[in-house]
C-alpha cells in the first residue's frame, strides 16, 4: 500500500511539473517580443525620416507627386519580393526612378529595422482590409 502511495504522488508530483510552462521558453519569447517591439519602432522612426516624404505614411506610394510614383511598399509586388530584394532596393536605391540609394545613409542594421516596419505597414493593411470586410 506505500508504495502504490509513493507511486501515485510521485505521478501527480511530475503530471502537475509538465502542466507547468518552461519559464526559460517563456523568458525568451518575452525576449524575443519586446526586441522586434523595439526593432519596430526604430524602424517606424527611421522610416519616418528616410522614406515617408515620397512613400507617404503608411507606405502607400501617395505622397508626393513623382513620375514614375513611388512605390506602393504595401503592394503584393512589393511584398512577395524577398528581404533580400528589397534590402539592396534600399541599399542601392532603383534606377529609372526617384528611389535613391541609402548605402551611405542607414547601417545595415538600420535597414532591417526599416524592412521590419514595411512588412508591417503591409500587414496592417491587409487587417484593415479583412476587418472591412
Amino acid at each position: 500500500m506505500m508504495s502504490s502511495r509513493v507511486v501515485l504522488l510521485s505521478l501527480v508530483f511530475v503530471l502537475h511539473w509538465l502542466s507547468f510552462p518552461d519559464v526559460g521558453a517563456v523568458q525568451q519569447s518575452s525576449e524575443k517580443a519586446l526586441r522586434e517591439h523595439y526593432d519596430l519602432q526604430e524602424g517606424k522612426r527611421l522610416y519616418g525620416e528616410y522614406c515617408r516624404f515620397c512613400h507617404g505614411e503608411q507606405g502607400r506610394g501617395q505622397a508626393f507627386d513623382i513620375i514614375p510614383p513611388p512605390a506602393d511598399l504595401t503592394s503584393p509586388a512589393v511584398q512577395q519580393k524577398s528581404d533580400t530584394q528589397l534590402t539592396q532596393t534600399i541599399h542601392e536605391g532603383e534606377r529609372g526612378t526617384a528611389m535613391g540609394s541609402w548605402k551611405w545613409a542607414l547601417s545595415k542594421e538600420e535597414k532591417q529595422h526599416v524592412l521590419l516596419y514595411i512588412r508591417w505597414l503591409a500587414q496592417q493593411r491587409e487587417q484593415s482590409r479583412s476587418s472591412a470586410q
